[in-house]
């Protein structure tokens, strides 16, 4: 009854900031600088055809030149130099592509550029092979490999230096698992860029990534998973499912050129990828991703094992206001669905609802993918990934179009803000943003709720007679759930529920509370008090 009266509280939220969302928007003018856009004339080209590009800058200025950079298959390049008018910040340029392959070319204005391409082939020997460069080897990331060492030899001390205390067997074991699963899934990480010296940006391999090609359907961005999987760094190998949700609607729901990929199905098609994959692994798995897979919950346990270290006690929400920040969740994930929309309505139903989408707009370069701007997930990796060498600190900055206070690609003050204000909510309220995690949300929809509930893969059931009313899962849970406490039997996981299986560490009754995967119990609390 609960969960239905919080998705109808979202549900009226949901009408109500649709309409603010709607009205509420002004429009902004075309250019607030500094940025520079442009295209081209055609992308399939053949050999020794020209090419025109034509672009803008802004803001516009006399006597500003801009750079032209036309790179060939085997990295070799072309610059070429044009002068902006001084009015509009209009330029053009034409250039003869001279060989087969895939060509980079890079309007670029200072640390600024856009990211255009070509496709060039030779009509008369359609089968001749590409030009092969010669790169410079791989190198493993010796900084993240000790890291990597010393983090997993922590988590393996753990699990065996506590399997005497049998209140802390389960979380050591999940601390091992949470540190060997970030490694897992930022692989990538662990091989080093090759530096190929090409100008505006390097043109490396940044990941590794898995299931690219789903039942015909292109994802070059990755495979989707329900965690923050942050798209913004690199090696990783998969890619976080909100991210895809948002930009597949916004900016990239037509096929065409994306954010350095191309997009060769349509944004109906990723989509369909994209849900049909969250709701199998949410149903598999549910909240399993939360407790046990997700890097920002690592990052909050840590912070509470910290206080716990300083002999700090936490703090607790009353249950009335901890109902409510958990319905946060369903009001941010419709929130960003919405906004999405309306930004991309342009290409979904051929009205611009919101001036700024259009590609080089305001909107299109702050507030593409909208929840991104706020997540904190994402600072913190790429500031972990710059510590130890595989991200330019320039780049946190410096790619952005706009002014550091401003939204942007990798990094800004507002991320740091939010990423501040969760880490210091964090030491005091144990895991406080899975309360409100628009991610945890869109599990829970296709996990907890009908008709999704009932093939649920991963179910905490409770046996009424073997429960004495003690109290203590209702203490340890890191999120406050009450419904362990609360019901009498059965099936007591809910849509709030992480799945930490720190209720079950703790029950001192024998098979009170049981984990049970496929139907088949796998953990059960056992009485630690003997």
């Amino acid at each position: 009854m609960k969960e239905r009266k919080g998705a109808c509280f979202a549900l009226v939220a949901l009408i109500f900031l649709l309409i603010v969302s709607v009205g509420g928007v002004a429009p902004v003018e075309a250019c607030y600088g500094p940025q520079i856009t442009a295209e081209i004339d055609k992308t399939e080209v053949y050999i020794n055809e020209t090419v025109t590009i034509t672009g803008q800058i802004c803001p516009a200025e006399p006597n500003v030149t801009v750079r032209v950079t036309f790179t060939r298959p085997d990295y070799t390049w072309i610059d070429r130099w044009v002068e902006t008018d001084p009015e509009t910040g209009e330029f053009s340029v034409t250039q003869e592509l001279d060989m087969v392959g895939y060509w980079n070319i890079f309007p670029i204005r200072g640390h600024i550029c856009d990211r255009l391409y070509a496709n060039v082939t030779d009509p008369n020997d359609p089968l001749a092979p590409l030009p092969m460069p010669e790169l410079p080897a791989y190198k493993p990331n010796i900084s993240l490999v000790t890291v990597a060492a010393i983090s997993i030899s922590v988590g393996v001390v753990a699990v065996t230096t506590t399997r005497k205390n049998k209140t802390r067997n389960i979380s050591s074991l999940r601390l091992l698992v949470q540190i060997g699963f970030i490694f897992i899934l930022f692989f990538g990480m662990f091989i080093d860029h090759r530096v190929v010296p090409v100008p505006a940006e390097q043109i490396t391999p940044h990941e590794y990534l898995i299931l690219t090609d789903v039942f015909g359907v292109s994802m070059p961005d990755g495979f989707p998973i329900p965690l923050l999987g942050c798209y913004y760094p690199c090696g990783k190998i998969a890619t976080c499912a909100l991210w895809e949700l948002q930009t597949y609607i916004y900016p990239f729901w037509e096929t065409g050129r994306g954010w350095g990929v191309d997009y060769v199905s349509s944004g109906a098609m990723r989509l369909a990828v994209v849900f049909g994959s969250v709701i199998l692994l949410s149903v598999l798995l549910g909240k399993f991703f939360c407790g046990w897979l997700c890097p920002f919950g690592l990052y909050q346990d840590l912070i509470s094992r910290f206080r716990k270290a300083l002999k700090i006690e936490y703090r607790a929400f009353s249950d009335r206001f901890n109902e409510r920040f958990h319905q946060l969740g369903y009001v941010i994930l419709a929130l960003l669905i919405i906004l999405s929309v309306i930004f991309g309505s342009q290409a979904l139903f051929g009205t611009q609802l919101v001036s700024g989408t259009e590609k080089g707009g305001f909107i299109y370069n702050y507030f593409a993918a909208p929840f991104c701007q706020v997540c904190p997930m994402k600072p913190l990796c790429v500031l972990l990934q710059t510590s130890v060498g595989l991200m330019r600190p320039e780049w946190l900055t410096e790619a952005t179009t706009g002014d550091f206070y401003q939204l942007g690609f990798y990094l800004t003050s507002l991320n740091l803000f939010v990423l501040g204000l969760v880490t210091v909510a964090a030491f005091f309220y144990r895991r406080v943003w899975c309360r409100l995690c628009p991610l945890g949300a869109l599990i829970a929809l296709f996990n907890r709720f009908q008709p999704f509930k009932r093939f649920s893969g991963i179910r905490l059931e409770k046996v009424e007679e073997k429960c004495t009313k003690c109290g203590v899962c209702k203490r340890v849970c890191p999120t406050q759930v009450t419904e362990v406490y609360e019901a009498k039997g059965g099936d007591v996981t809910t849509s709030n529920c992480l799945l930490c299986l720190r209720c079950v560490e703790m029950c001192p009754y024998e098979e009170a509370l049981n984990l049970k995967v496929a139907g088949k119990t796998v953990l059960k609390s056992r009485n630690w008090l003997e």
